[in-house]
């Protein structure tokens, strides 16, 4: 699954913060709270959240170990299927015949629904029951999000991602009223009855805790958020290299580019461009001891003046230069544009619905690169949860289990039946085996798309042995970028930041993102800055400062 898929993206239109939409919503969705004052944020360090959260009891898939093993910052890589999987939950979860509404988010095309979809047929009767998903554009996502929240009638399953919630200024109030408190149901020893979800590791269910209170499902974070995503097939084919440095990307854009063959060099660079420069991926500590953000930083300015140049050079494929939030996989996947930035999960989804039409196609992550020709190179650390499955609040006791029970189906690991059915649908029907490999058809190819995957997460894991070479490049690129970690101020600390921050941040990236296409000059982003931190950007420092004193980080 790839995310605007870094982990990092705001989607389109947060919360407009303490003004206009996002005040007005606000007072539909926190009630009473929204007369209080706005939060202020909260953080507690990850160790003294282990009350609320499951303690950890490992899974292991009976015969099966990895074959390239993991590391602290490596995902372990399996390069061969199992030869037989097995079944890992054998009481079905839905007990109750009553039908399931949940509402998930999807970058790509919606398959056909309830009724039209045999691979949805299969997953309920393993089930047990139905369930109806609401599938919206991920793209938009927020925007269904915010209306949502704001009528408080919510699904009884619903995933959100971590990068919408940054960008929603209430968000933590409207949790706490609206979905249900799970620690009773999982703190501690008690996730034994759920013993796939208590596979998770502790890290990622500390992020699930919003206000003090258990409150979302955690998918497990990659270890790193995106990387550079290049079409090795096309530069191939035209004696080019991946970019070694950001200093390449002038060149790689004259040479690559050319509209008459509906081809250009580039779609979003722009988190790419601000790693390679070195700005942080939020806060960094500075040698005075205060901390600084990395709107605030001159790398940051710099990653905008090259992202702002390769947009006047024309490079950047139309579709992204008239829309932000414009789909890259289809021209990627055609070949109409040669890179851009996504998580490395993307890799894998393109292969997938374009292998089939070209077995010459090509993916691959290009390595971490600096600025210029043998500078630093820094790679952001990823959260260690980046979307969250939340169970609507008030539902009883035994409705609250029966739900969990799906999240916990559905959470089964590699290597077992549940995870085959959900990733790949029936056998002989949605995919079928060559040479030990799972080969989607084109049924399979219409009718199974990420849903159920999304009412639970799992450990990571570097699975998709079906593509030649896959697994090794991925687990190779993790290996290297381990290498390369940045030093996180926060790291162990569970930070929920301060609602002006958060309503923040969508406004002030819509700007840059017009500043990249011409619309503002470069000159403007100090005064941006400035705004940023005169709204809320310096009582966020504050609230920062305080955190990492208190945690011995400053």
């Amino acid at each position: 699954m790839s995310q605007p898929p870094g982990g990092l993206l705001t989607s389109r239109r947060g919360f407009l913060g303490l003004v206009g939409a996002g005040a007005l919503a606000a007072a539909g969705l926190t009630g009473c709270a929204a007369k209080k004052e706005v939060s202020k944020g909260t953080a507690v360090a990850a160790d003294k959240l282990k009350g609320l959260v499951p303690t950890r009891v490992p899974f292991q898939v009976p015969g099966l170990s990895p074959d390239l093993p993991a590391s602290e910052f490596v995902e372990p890589g399996f390069l061969t299927r199992p030869g037989t999987t097995v079944q890992a939950v054998t009481a079905k979860p839905i007990t109750s015949g009553a039908e399931v509404r949940a509402m998930t988010p999807l970058w790509g095309t919606v398959p056909p629904g309830l009724g039209d979809n045999s691979y949805y047929d299969a997953v309920n009767e393993r089930l047990g029951g139905v369930v109806r998903f609401n599938i919206s554009d991920g793209n938009t996502y927020v925007d269904k999000l915010n209306t949502l929240l704001a009528s408080g009638d919510v699904p009884e399953m619903i995933q959100i991602p971590g990068w919408n919630i940054d960008s929603i200024a209430h968000f933590t109030e409207a949790a706490n009223k609206l979905f249900a408190d799970l620690s009773p149901y999982l703190a501690g020893d008690k996730a034994k009855e759920f013993p796939l979800l208590a596979n998770y590791d502790t890290a990622a269910w500390t992020y699930g805790v919003f206000g003090g209170v258990l409150q979302g499902i955690p998918w497990q974070n990659a270890p790193y958020p995106f990387a550079t995503i290049v079409r090795t097939d096309i530069l191939d084919e035209l004696g080019l290299s991946v970019p070694k440095s950001a200093d390449d990307l002038l060149t790689l854009g004259r040479e690559l580019t050319d509209p008459k063959k509906k081809r250009w060099a580039f779609g979003d660079m722009g988190q790419e461009l601000q790693r390679a420069f070195g700005a942080p991926r939020e806060w960094r500590k500075q040698p005075d001891g205060t901390l600084i953000y990395k709107y605030e930083t001159p790398e940051f300015l710099q990653s905008i003046e090259l992202m702002t140049k390769l947009f006047e050079g024309g490079y950047v494929h139309p579709d992204v230069v008239a829309n932000q939030f414009a789909d890259h996989k289809e021209p990627f996947g055609s070949g109409q544009l040669v890179m851009y930035k996504d998580g490395l999960g993307a890799i894998h989804e393109i292969l997938g619905r374009y292998l089939p039409s070209n077995p010459k196609i090509d993916v691959r992550a290009a390595d971490p690169y600096p600025a210029h020709p043998g500078g630093k190179v820094i790679v952001w650390r990823n959260e260690p949860a980046g979307m969250f499955c939340f169970i609507r609040k008030g539902l009883g006791d035994a409705r609250t289990r029966e739900l969990l029970g799906i999240a916990d189906w559905c959470s089964a690991p590699y290597g077992t039946q549940e995870y085959d059915l959900v990733n790949n649908g029936v056998e002989g029907k949605h995919f079928t085996i060559k040479d030990g490999q799972v080969q989607q058809t084109a049924l399979g190819r219409k009718e199974v798309a990420p849903t159920y995957l999304f009412l639970a997460g799992r450990p990571g894991a570097i699975t998709e042995n079906q593509y030649p070479g896959y697994v090794e490049a991925y687990h190779g690129w993790e290996q290297t970028a381990s290498r390369y970690l940045e030093n996180d101020p926060f790291v162990g600390v569970r930070v929920e930041r301060p609602s002006k921050m958060a309503g923040l941040t969508q406004p002030t990236e819509d700007k840059m993102n017009e500043i990249f296409r011409g619309k503002r000059p470069v000159s403007e982003w100090a005064q941006i800055v400035k705004d940023w931190q005169e709204q809320g950007g310096n009582e966020a420092r504050e609230f920062y400062m305080k955190v990492a004193r208190e945690n011995g980080r400053l």
